[in-house]
Formats: C-alpha cells, sequence, structure tokens
C-alpha cells in the first residue's frame, strides 16, 4: 500500500534563495550596506545581517552569519504573508525549518548536515495538524502519520518512499490500541487491534458508509487466520494464513453467497482447485501430488466429463498433458482415451459411439497422426490409412 499522503510529503522545504522576491531589498550589517550575492562581502563576516523593502522599509530577510558561513536562522519574509525560516550550521542545513502563509504556519521539519531528518509536520488552515512524519536515513524506520482537519486519523504507517500501514509486522505504532482511521465523512474506515504496536485479532474494515468490506486476522503484526472480502453482506472471497503466507483454501464466492472456486494452498504452492456450478456442482477440479497433476471437468449434474494427467514442465512453469486422458459420456461410459507424453499427443488414441462400438483407433507421435482406422458406429470400417510426416495419406498399394 502506498500512501496519498506520501506525495506531498515529498516536496518539503524549498531553496530560501529559489523563491521569488518582487520587492528591492536593501541589506545592512552594523548600518553598513552590503550585497549578499557578493560572496567576498559575506567571506569573513559573523553577524546578522537584516534586509528591508526599500519601498515600505519593513524586514524581508535576516540571516546570520559566522566566519563568512550561515549559521543560526535564515529568515524570509514576503508581503503577501509567506514566510520561511531555516536554520543552518557551517553553511548547511542543520536544525529547524519553518514555513508560513498568509501569516499562518503550515510547515515545520528539521534538518542534520543538510539532509532533511527527523520529525516534522504540517497543517490545516484550521491550524490542526495535517501529516507528521519522522524521516529517517533507513527509510524503512521513517513513520507518518495523516490526520483529517477534526483530528481523525486518516493514515499511519512506516516508511515515506515505499510504506507499509502501521501495526504491519516491522512497523510498529506507539499510539493506544484499537489503532482507527476514518473516512472523510468521519465513518470508521478501519478498527486495528494491537498488541505491543503490532495488529493482533481481527482487524475490520468499512466502506464510507459503514458497510463492511473485509475482516483479516492478525497475529503478531502478520495475517494469521482468515481473512475475508465482502460485497455488501455476503463474502466475496475469503484467504486462511498462516504467518503472513496463504496457507489453506482460498474461497471465491457467486453473489448468492454459494462457492464459486475453492483453491488450498500449502508452502506457496497451489495443491488443489475446485471450480463449481452455481448449483453446488463441481465444474473443475485440479489436484497436485509433487510434480504430477489431475485435471478433472464435470457435468453440472456432477457426472465426470473428462480426466487428464499432467506432468509439471520446468520450462514453462505450467503443467501440461502426461499420461492418459479420457472423456466420458453422462452415464459414465467412456467416449476417448489418448496419451500424451510432455504435452503431446503420443501412442494410441481411441473413440468410441454411446453404444459402447468403437468407432476410431489412431496412433500418434509428437502431436501427428501416424496412422488410423475408423468405423461406423454399427461397426463397419470405413478407414484404414497411415500418414507422412506433413499429414498426407500413405498410397496403398
Amino acid at each position: 500500500m502506498c500512501a496519498p499522503s506520501l506525495i506531498r510529503l515529498v516536496v518539503l522545504s524549498a531553496s530560501l534563495s529559489a523563491l521569488p522576491s518582487w520587492a528591492v531589498e536593501d541589506c545592512a550589517y552594523k548600518g553598513e550596506s552590503i550585497n549578499l550575492n557578493n560572496g567576498n562581502s559575506t567571506a569573513k563576516l559573523t553577524g546578522t545581517v537584516r534586509c528591508v523593502d526599500r519601498d515600505t522599509k519593513k524586514e524581508t530577510h535576516t540571516v546570520s552569519y559566522r566566519d563568512g558561513k550561515k549559521d543560526g536562522w535564515e529568515v524570509r519574509r514576503w508581503s503577501d504573508g509567506r514566510a520561511i525560516e531555516q536554520e543552518y550550521k557551517a553553511d548547511k542545513r542543520h536544525g529547524g525549518f519553518k514555513r508560513f502563509e498568509d501569516g499562518r504556519l503550515v510547515e515545520t521539519s528539521t534538518y542534520a548536515d543538510d539532509n532533511e531528518r527527523g520529525e516534522g509536520q504540517r497543517y490545516h488552515p484550521n491550524g490542526k495538524v495535517a501529516h507528521r512524519y519522522d524521516r529517517q536515513p533507513d527509510d524503512a524506520k521513517s513513520t507518518y502519520a495523516d490526520y483529517d482537519d477534526t483530528g481523525r486519523l486518516n493514515e499511519a504507517g512506516c516508511g515515506l518512499q515505499s510504506s507499509r500501514e502501521a501495526g504491519i509486522k516491522d512497523c510498529v505504532w506507539k499510539g493506544a490500541s484499537p489503532l482507527v482511521f476514518f473516512h472523510a465523512n468521519g465513518q470508521k474506515r478501519s478498527v486495528i487491534p494491537l498488541k505491543n504496536g503490532l495488529r493482533e485479532g481481527v482487524t475490520e474494515s468499512f466502506d464510507a458508509q459503514g458497510q463492511r468490506t473485509s475482516t483479516i486476522s492478525y497475529a503478531a503484526g502478520l495475517r494469521d487466520g482468515l481473512s475475508t472480502e465482502y460485497s455488501g453482506t455476503t463474502p466475496r472471497r475469503s484467504t486462511t494464513y498462516a504467518k503472513g503466507q496463504m496457507e489453506g483454501d482460498e474461497t471465491e464466492y457467486f453473489k448468492d453467497g454459494s462457492k464459486k472456486l475453492v483453491t488450498t494452498w500449502k508452502d506457496r504452492k497451489k495443491l488443489k482447485r475446485v471450480e463449481y456450478f452455481q448449483n453446488g456442482e463441481r465444474k473443475n477440479e485440479f489436484v497436485v501430488t509433487g510434480e504430477r497433476a489431475v485435471d478433472s471437468q464435470f457435468n453440472d449434474d456432477g457426472s465426470l466429463r473428462q480426466r487428464q494427467a499432467q506432468a509439471l514442465d520446468d520450462s514453462k512453469y505450467r503443467f501440461e498433458p502426461d499420461g492418459v486422458t479420457e472423456s466420458f459420456f453422462p452415464d459414465g461410459g467412456v467416449e476417448s482415451r489418448e496419451h500424451y507424453v510432455e504435452g503431446r499427443a503420443e501412442g494410441q488414441r481411441q473413440v468410441w459411439a454411446d453404444n459402447g462400438v468403437l468407432v476410431e483407433d489412431s496412433q500418434w507421435a509428437k502431436d501427428r497422426v501416424t496412422a488410423r482406422k475408423r468405423w461406423n458406429p454399427d461397426g463397419g470400417l470405413v478407414e484404414d490409412d497411415t500418414f507422412y510426416e506433413d499429414g498426407s495419406r500413405k498410397k496403398k498399394p
């Protein structure tokens, strides 16, 4: 999850010299005129330079020096109520930072050795904190929190570049339990029980109208147990986790709440996948045992339609037909039987009519038919051919 606030937090304090200054300034040190744009005039300066607007005589700029380097506070003020205050040490930003608009404080931050570090805040027009963050050299240890203009918490977490919500493993929330996030309309968005600053128990989430959207079980900041997503009052998907990994059944549901798809996971591997008709009968079942699998297709009355043996193709990261594939009539009788090796038809293929009479018996090599006999359902022979590699029939003597 990437917090929307991060986009706003990245663009923080601007360089004082980069901001426009429309007024003409007169600067002086101990009553003597000085040009701050001339490095020679400040090369050995120790003390505070003060600048005023030439027309209004109001103070616009103050900057402190020690041995020719900025050291202490530099303050810029504009007639429209904007102002910036930045603390320096040996010509590097070091210490506090403040920014004002229309005379009100809108942002504070801290610097160390010319890099933004430590705590900072931005404010709503009513003066309440909008964003609070603690920037650390290791971004993963940085923290953030966003608030609405009433002080309600919208988001909180760790990392300002790639963020994780508060209470997730390795992102300890130091506030009270439960941690509660709110929508803009004041409706609770998430209620998150904590233990030692990490999520523990069931976290509930809601939409802006108060309708529950999910429940997620946690232990020590990791998903552990059942997580369920909802559409209205009906479950849409439920997943079982163990120590942060899917382990057990992942279930999707039809709109009426009946099962649509159940996938079973273990050690990050898919062991079984069962798709259902809405009437509750199986539609497809895929079962994995090691590097082998059986894929079965069913009719909506529950009868088996096709069963195929498969093997894992490591080069393609998927299962391919390997072994016997059988198709069945609704009464259970065999309709066809064919053999595959590594995804290609190889060996005998047989097809039966619904009266049990064999109507095709063919031989295959690497997906190519080499010989084929066909009969009518009454048993009369209608074809007896062999084939070249290009698929053409060999001429009979």
